[in-house]
Formats: structure tokens, sequence, C-alpha cells
């Protein structure tokens, strides 16, 4: 449905959507996901042609839950463990770049490999209740833990240079979430996701080709942000969503969100980055993820729209969902240029956006529940060095959830 599930969070996975919508679950469960996919970027330079083809795959888990009902008195809803992989860093990465020249013959293509594993991952303990029969409320406590490990392999003048690099973080937040429901076939769901400062390591390895008198040797160096007495520190920002969902029949669910992170506040402290030569670079502060000082770091917002209509035959249901969002990005990019009263062109910059499409359909078979969903998301844009972008994305998502039912 486009993601648009912030009103209508009815599964295990509202502890990350909206933790209200734990408490529609009436049955013990469990759930899980698995994910896949690739994404494709191409960056072209105007004046020479020269481009760029960086492609990634990568696969793994997404979900996994344990959800059991409870009821107090008149007040019903239910208590889950779960684990996420918030953010996912597992990809295989090959990145092709092509130089051209004037002379005939000379042009080349350097190959780059980028292999990483591992991701953030967030272990929460949620629960929902609904305490009249228009208001739900739930909130999950999560741990963020875990990091990723990378190695990336480049041509360079006399050999080839390899690096290494590890990072971890550990931090808490919570997930606070309302769903209302002032008449039968509407809903209204609001979540915000608290803040937090996530403590972090890194460790960095390096080696390179150098000549000397016998030939080229090669030099490895390693620091990490013990040895260097550095605390790293990642600043996460806090989030905040609204949605809406009509049911106008019981097979037919319509649903539109809108979230926003505030990602303009993402901060990372005592990071530092490794030369081929001389000591680390350490950076007191940089804006997270862009890395990047030369425009400010904007937040990121979604509109997401969905529906779904379940075709029943008997005691067979089956789903079928599509949807659509709008996705601003957190780094800049050149919008237009601008000319100066002095005759001065400068670029005018801005967060890109991306469309994206989502289709899916599922069955429902007795306590078994199994869905699958693709999505596409594709956009272009001009980056700060004025070479224009094309990324495109394709995944694909299965998940299995199984309520267990009492005879």
């Amino acid at each position: 449905m486009g993601g648009a599930f912030l009103a209508r969070a009815d599964d295990a996975t509202a502890a990350s959507w909206n933790p209200a919508g734990l408490s529609y679950l009436r049955l013990p469960e469990v759930s899980f996901v698995y994910s896949g996919g690739n994404l494709n970027s191409h960056e072209t330079i105007p004046l020479t042609m020269d481009f760029t083809d960086d492609r990634r795959h990568g696969h793994g888990p997404e979900f996994a839950a344990a959800t059991y009902p409870l009821r107090i008195r008149s007040v019903s809803g239910s208590m889950q463990i779960s684990l996420q992989r918030q953010i996912s860093f597992s990809s295989d990465r090959t990145i092709d770049e092509f130089f051209s020249s004037e002379s005939p013959g000379s042009s080349f293509t350097r190959h780059s490999t980028i292999a990483t594993r591992g991701g953030f991952d967030v272990l929460a303990l949620g629960s929902g209740w609904q305490l009249t029969r228009t208001v739900r409320v739930g909130a999950t406590l999560n741990r963020w833990f875990n990091g990723f490990d990378q190695t990336y392999d480049r041509p360079v003048e006399l050999g080839e240079s390899h690096q290494e690099s590890r990072f971890d973080l550990h931090g808490w937040n919570a997930n606070l979430g309302i769903i209302w429901t002032p008449t039968e076939i509407l809903n209204l769901g609001i979540i915000s996701r608290t803040g937090f400062r996530a403590h972090s390591s890194l460790s960095r390895l390096r080696r390179d080709p150098f000549p000397s008198p016998e030939g080229v040797v090669f030099r490895e160096r390693s620091f990490d942000s013990e040895g260097l007495v550095l605390r790293p520190q990642l600043e996460f920002p806090a989030a905040i969503g609204v949605g809406a969902s009509v049911r106008p029949r019981s097979a037919l669910t319509l649903s539109v969100d809108y979230t926003r992170a505030f990602w303009s506040k993402g901060i990372i402290r005592d990071f530092f980055d490794l030369g081929r030569t001389g000591g680390p670079s350490i950076f007191e502060k940089l804006p997270y993820p862009t890395l990047d000082n030369r425009a400010p770091q904007d937040d990121t917002e979604q509109l997401r729209a969905g529906l779904e209509y379940v075709v029943i035959g008997g005691r067979l249901k089956v789903p079928i969902r599509i949807g659509y969002f709008n996705d601003q990005q957190y780094f800049r990019a050149i919008r237009r240029y601008a000319t100066l009263g002095d005759g001065t062109v400068i670029p005018v910059t801005r967060a890109p956006r991306y469309d994206t499409l989502t289709a899916g359909a599922g069955i429902i078979i007795g306590p078994i529940l199994l869905d699958g969903a693709y999505v596409y998301e594709h956009g272009s844009y001009l980056d700060l060095n004025g070479h224009g972008v094309r990324v495109r994305s394709h995944r694909v998502f299965a998940s299995l959830i199984y309520r267990h039912t009492h005879h």
C-alpha cells in the first residue's frame, strides 16, 4: 500500500509503523519478513560524457516478532518482542568509472568493488491497548545495536588499494502512537519517534601500493577510535507521522500518510577518515549521513498513498494492494542556476525527490498469512558537482505470519 499504514497498522509490524495498532491483535502470533533488491545509479559528466555506473544488490531478514494478546478488565491489548533491521547496509556493490580521451584507443574503465555486511538493528519491547471504543494507544522501547563491516577495493596507478572499516553503535529511543476511530469507516493515526544519541566505535585499515627501489611495495596502516581516544557519537533525529485510512466496505481500504524525519539535525561527532599517507583526518562534527559540509542536510519527508481490496472466496482470502509514495531525500542537489546582478552564476540547491510505485498480494489460509510485495523507486538530479545522476531501485518483500487459534 505504498507504506500508507500509520492509521491502519493491524499486524505485528505495527511496532515500527504505529504501535497503537498492536491492540488489534487478538491471537498469539509469530511473524517473519525477508527482503531483497538492487539499486542502480548512473552518473554522467556533461562536458566530457564520462560516466559512472554504480550497482548494488543485497538481501536479508527484515523483521521477526512474537506477539501475545492480553486483557486487563475491560481493556484489551497485546505485548510484543520484535527484532528489526532498521537500516540495512548489506550489499555487494560494483562501481565502473568510464574515462574517455581525445586520443583514439586511450579510453579506459576503472572497476571498484565494495562489500558491506550488517546493519543497524533494533530490539523492541512493545505494547498496544484499546482504551475506549474509539481510542487506541501504544509504545515501543527500542534498543539500537550492531553496525557494519565494509571492504573497498579500487585500482590505482601502481596496483590496487584495499580499505576496511568497522562501525558499531548502541543507543535507546521510543515510538509512541495513537489511533482514533471517530466513525466506523475512518481511522486517524499519529506516530512520534524520539531522537537519541548513539555511542559508536569506528576502526579503519588500508593497504596501498608505493614505489620503491625494489619495485612496488604495499604499506598497511590501521587506526581505531579507542586508540585515538575518540568517542564517536551519532545523533539520530526524531520523526513524526500522521495518517488517515478509510474503509467504506469491509473488503476495501484506502490510506494516506505523511511522515517527516528531522535529518537536518543528524550529526556524527569525532568521526575520522584515513588517507593514503599521513595521520587520520579527525572531524569534530559532520552532518550524517552525507558526511559533507558543502551543503546543509535537509529533513526528509514522504507522502504515501495506497489501497487494498480483499477477494473473498469461502475460507480463502486474497488481499491485493497497490500504492505510491513521493520520497524527499536528505542530501542537496542543484535545482537550477541563477544569475546575480554582477553576472555571477550560482547554483540553487534543494533536496531531490524520488517517486515510488508499489504492488503486492497475499493469501490467508486459516492461521497462515503469506504476503509478497514489489517496490520500484526512481529519481534524477544534478549533484553538487553538476553531474547528472539517474537512480533506479527494485525491491521485493515476503512475509509469513502464523496466528495460533485455540480449539
